[in-house]
């Protein structure tokens, strides 16, 4: 039988629709930076308008709140997610998420006046945008076949960058076209409710993952479900074969540890998992994206692009850079070059970017507001430079890394730790780089070179190379379990089903 055209079709769909919520991620990243910036926003929340960047500590300390309270939200979503989502199944847990963050949006959006409002609005959009980040790489890795993982799990990071694009470029078009008023920065606040109905829509059409249905004992639709993805009947070699892998590594790991979860974490093969998810995710955060993507039209300011159109504007090109070089790297280079690589090559080539732009800054500080001076022009260069290799590394691959190294019967958990670890570093990031840009200037710039100099030695010495493998390979990789013994298993369990399967029909 031959394969059909455009046999990943189904997992292109579904990635579509799940990762609106990495679509969320990066919208909501993005858009409140730019929004804070607006005078529009600052007259109706009363907050000083004679001040840009970070000059102002009153604006700093709302722009930091605004900013972090959605991680802190994103922080513990992830978590309570991790549970709901073993539980429940990834469609369902998602749905529950998606309604969480419409009311979080509502509420920021009909906020006036108080800006208390806009912080637990925040807070309960970030519950929400924290959960489902915490289920829709997996949701998607689970569903991809080895060759093509990379890329389209990976395709979460270009949704969020996609997502961080578009929140720029409003914020830039209603500071343009519309005047000074309220309607100026709720358009684009109301706007994360489109993608949010969106994806919440979306997942009445989709199936749940094969992985999660095997795991709960419903085999005959965790057959029909895997079937529906590959294109491909249940009776075919591929299906066949792949559903076996799944079974096998199930028992496995039932049978190694009793059924007992907590039991599998502690196995020195996990916990190295487990420690790997968690600093993969702590560095991406050090890398120092954050703060320019959170703060990214009040850093244009610091460096001397004070006006604020201007800096909306070279925020908005900062965020179509950050994209294509996303895309680029996700269909031409993640399942040719690698995990290990591409991270390694990333972290030196950030380091290098944000060496010399502290440099910069700390031998030619913008003098003239109302001039941008070569030196701002090469630092704004700079900060483009560092995010493509940022895009073409640490911002993809961490996720796709982190949902494809831990075994099924853990992934929920493993993803949530990670997708948490993210959201809580990200918290500490954002609270401190108004802060540190405020007191430390250049040398802000400095501590994230030093950072991702580290990350990239981190990786080099200790992080195993997962391109081109199944997710059941991953017990193999990590020493949880013998090659050769696993393929056995395999191939026993695939006579087994054959022979029930024959008897059935007999």
């Amino acid at each position: 039988m031959s394969e059909p055209k455009f046999k990943n079709l189904r997992v292109y769909v579904l990635a579509s629709v799940a990762y609106m919520g990495s679509f969320l991620f990066g919208y909501d990243t993005g858009v409140m930076g730019s929004v804070l910036a607006l005078q529009s926003f600052k007259e109706d929340f009363g907050l000083p308008t004679d001040s840009s960047g970070f000059a102002d500590s009153r604006n700093a300390e709302i722009s930091s709140n605004v900013v972090s309270l959605l991680t802190a939200g994103c922080f513990f979503g992830a978590i309570g997610a991790a549970f709901a989502n073993d539980r429940f199944g990834r469609r369902y847990t998602l749905m529950v998420l998606s309604v969480i963050f419409l009311v979080g949006a509502a509420v920021q959006t009909a906020a006036s006046s108080q800006i208390s409002y806009i912080y637990a609005g925040r807070v309960i959009a970030g519950l929400g945008v924290g959960g489902m980040s915490a289920i829709t790489p997996l949701f998607v890795a689970e569903n991809c076949p080895p060759k093509v993982r990379g890329r389209i799990t990976g395709l979460f990071q270009e949704f969020l960058v996609v997502g961080v694009t578009i929140a720029y470029w409003m914020n830039y078009g209603v500071s343009k076209n519309i005047p000074p008023s309220t309607k100026q920065w709720r358009i684009p606040v109301g706007f994360q409710m489109v993608p949010g109905g969106a994806i919440l829509i979306g997942l009445f059409f989709l199936k749940e993952s094969p992985r999660w249905l095997m795991k709960q004992g419903r085999y005959d639709e965790a057959a029909t479900s895997l079937a529906y993805m590959r294109r491909a009947d249940r009776s075919s070699p591929i299906v066949h074969r792949e559903l076996a892998e799944i079974r096998t590594s199930i028992e496995d790991e039932i049978a190694a540890t009793e059924g007992a979860s907590w039991k599998e974490i502690l196995q020195p093969a996990n916990r190295v998992r487990f420690l790997n998810g968690f600093l993969i995710m702590f560095w991406q955060q050090f890398s120092g994206t954050n703060s320019i993507g959170y703060y990214a039209p009040q850093i244009f300011q610091t460096i001397g692009v004070a006006k604020t159109d201007t800096s909306l504007f070279a925020t908005g090109i900062y965020g179509i850079v950050k994209m294509l070089s996303t895309g680029i790297f996700l269909f031409i280079g993640i399942d040719k070059a690698g995990r290990r690589p591409s991270l390694i090559a990333g972290a030196a080539w950030m380091s290098v970017m944000m060496f010399i732009l502290g440099a910069v800054l700390a031998t030619h500080p913008p003098t003239n507001v109302n001039v941008v001076s070569p030196a701002s022009i090469g630092m704004i260069v700079m900060i483009y430079l560092y995010v493509i290799g940022y895009s073409a590394s640490w911002g993809p691959v961490p996720w796709v890394y982190l949902s494809e190294i831990f075994p099924t019967r853990l992934r929920a958990y493993g993803v949530g730790m990670g997708s948490a670890t993210q959201w809580l570093f990200n918290f500490v990031i954002t609270r401190i780089t108004p802060a540190a840009i405020n007191h430390i200037g250049w040398r802000t710039f400095i501590m994230f070179g030093v950072f991702c100099l580290a990350m990239g030695l981190w990786i080099f010495f200790f992080v195993k190379e997962t391109k081109g493998r199944t997710l059941e390979d991953m017990d193999i990789l990590f020493g949880a379990v013998d090659g050769e013994s696993r393929k056995i298993d395999i191939e026993r369990r695939m006579e087994k089903d054959t022979a029930v399967h024959d008897e059935h029909v007999a």
